[in-house]
């Protein structure tokens, strides 16, 4: 009863295509994540679940939730500077179904990432430039923050708290504790199939 007992989301995923829809190679258990790719947590938890081949086993949406106050209107300051360029940047590659290169990229080079947005923004821009060129044009477009907006208020709707990362199940949430050293046997218990 208590690996249920962090609620479930009121709102369900599906049909929301403001979600990004990642590819993993079988996917057998329904997920929803809400990552910050600037999130050295994120970044952890990204790494463990692929590492002990549970990713590839999601049927995966992730809701980019950069907790940048520059997008993020939760927020009055930002914890993750440049979080938003690259929660923009995720969203623009999935257009081509290539938005976990991106989410990936982030993790993979996170500290110069997060080093470069504390001191500019504009040079994390650049960075993002440089690797994904093909992205710039449609980091700052309309359709690209209203799309993050949407997201930002999909996990209002399911009263997220501003926290990342964050894992549901079905649309049943998995408790903080339960995403670090309790992962196996939630895991066990709710989705037998994701793991290997």
């Amino acid at each position: 009863s208590k690996i249920v007992a962090c609620g479930k989301l009121a709102v369900s995923p599906e049909g929301k295509t403001e979600l990004v829809k990642i590819t993993t190679t079988n996917p057998k258990q329904a997920a929803l994540t809400f990552e910050d790719p600037l999130c050295p947590t994120c970044k952890a938890f990204h790494k463990r679940l692929v590492g002990e081949g549970i990713y590839e086993n999601l049927d995966l949406q992730v809701a980019v939730f950069p907790l940048d106050s520059e997008c993020n209107w939760m927020l009055q300051r930002p914890m993750h500077p440049g979080a938003c360029v690259l929660a923009r940047a995720v969203l623009c590659a999935d257009k081509d179904g290539k938005a976990r290169s991106v989410l990936e990229w982030s993790y993979d080079n996170q500290e110069e990432l997060a080093a470069a947005g504390k001191a500019d923004v504009a040079d994390l821009r650049a960075r993002v430039k440089k690797k994904f060129p093909e992205l710039d044009a449609c980091i700052d477009t309309k359709e690209t923050k209203d799309r993050l907006d949407k997201i930002l208020r999909f996990a209002v709707d399911n009263k997220v708290r501003v926290s990342t990362p964050q894992l549901f199940l079905g649309e049943t949430r998995v408790c903080d504790e339960d995403t670090d050293m309790g992962l196996s046997y939630t895991l066990r218990r709710l989705a037998p199939g994701a793991q290997k």
